[in-house]
């Protein structure tokens, strides 16, 4: 796998929207000053500013898709951070220029709908991405915050890097056992999406992390059964699992993500970790997507290496 370069403050960073348009409370040029708070220089990519097409709610795929590959082939532009989540990044898929993204490597960041870009750079490009806190994000923390460090961490990081959850969020053990692999995987509903798919993941020695938000504990069982049928989750070395914020049972409140996790995953012949601080949960763990990554499910413990 490809490490992009260091992101050093004073660099250039496209802010692109591949997803869903911002908010309104979120106006991108808010977003920006608080990027450039953090020490880059920001360029405001057309998919932020753009309307959405006339018979969508989306901003069109083939400029949303222009701002990526501009991201990579603009050498003044060192990293490209996604702004927000949402909706219909699978959009842009046939119009991603992989070739380009593979010859020139750069931090890409974001979490929840960029899943389906992290999967599909990694198979493509053969490119580590950052599963972090999208740029919006930046309005409700500060430098000297978990976050921001954690981010840091993994777009500065050495040979290796201990991956650990904020204080008093300990990882939790579902397995015990060791395993080494490609770190992949990311949102659950967006990696079953990719079923059938040409960027169908492929969990194929690797370690697999899942994580979700707002859905009943019913849909994650549909998925995760899903995942199961298919053979992706038995093709894995190790299973991590995030956290699964607001995902209730409305028929059975006292069965809740963990248990269902721990009915599905008690008897697994592969280590299994469970909460993982990263994605919808604030503070986040950055996840660098792609790199080799070892567990060890009797100390609970996640290392990432170059």
């Amino acid at each position: 796998m490809i490490f992009p370069c260091e992101l050093k403050r004073g660099g250039t960073v496209l802010l692109a929207a591949p997803s869903s348009p911002l908010a309104p409370d979120q106006p991108v040029e808010s977003i920006a000053e608080a990027v450039e708070r953090l020490g880059f220089r920001v360029v405001i990519g057309a998919s932020c500013t753009a309307r959405p097409s006339a018979c969508g709610y989306t901003v069109p795929p083939r400029v949303r898709a222009e701002d990526i590959n501009r991201g990579f082939a603009d050498p003044a532009i060192d990293a490209v951070w996604c702004v927000r989540g949402g909706e219909a990044a699978w959009q842009i898929l046939p119009w991603l220029d992989y070739s380009r993204m593979a010859a020139h490597p750069k931090p890409f960041i974001g979490f929840s709908d960029i899943t389906t870009l992290h999967l599909a750079i990694q198979q493509r490009c053969g490119l580590v991405t950052f599963h972090g806190p999208t740029a919006n994000q930046v309005l409700k923390w500060d430098e000297e915050g978990f976050s921001w460090q954690s981010l840091q961490a993994a777009l500065h990081m050495g040979r290796c890097l201990a991956i650990e959850n904020p204080p008093d969020e300990p990882v939790k053990v579902l397995r015990p056992g060791k395993a080494c692999g490609i770190l992949t995987g990311g949102n659950l509903s967006l990696v079953t999406q990719t079923m059938g798919m040409p960027e169908q993941i492929d969990a194929r020695g690797k370690i697999l992390y899942l994580e979700d938000v707002g859905e009943e504990v019913y849909a994650l069982e549909r998925m995760l059964n899903q995942l199961l049928r298919g053979g992706v989750l038995e093709s894995a070395e190790g299973l991590v699992f995030g956290a699964f914020t607001k995902c209730p049972n409305h028929a059975r409140e006292d069965y809740g993500p963990e248990e269902l996790l721990r009915e599905l995953f008690g008897c697994w012949p592969r280590p299994v970790l469970y909460n993982l601080r990263s994605a919808h949960c604030r503070p986040m763990v950055t996840l660098p997507m792609g790199a080799m990554c070892g567990i060890d499910g009797g100390a609970g413990t996640m290392t990432v290496y170059r």
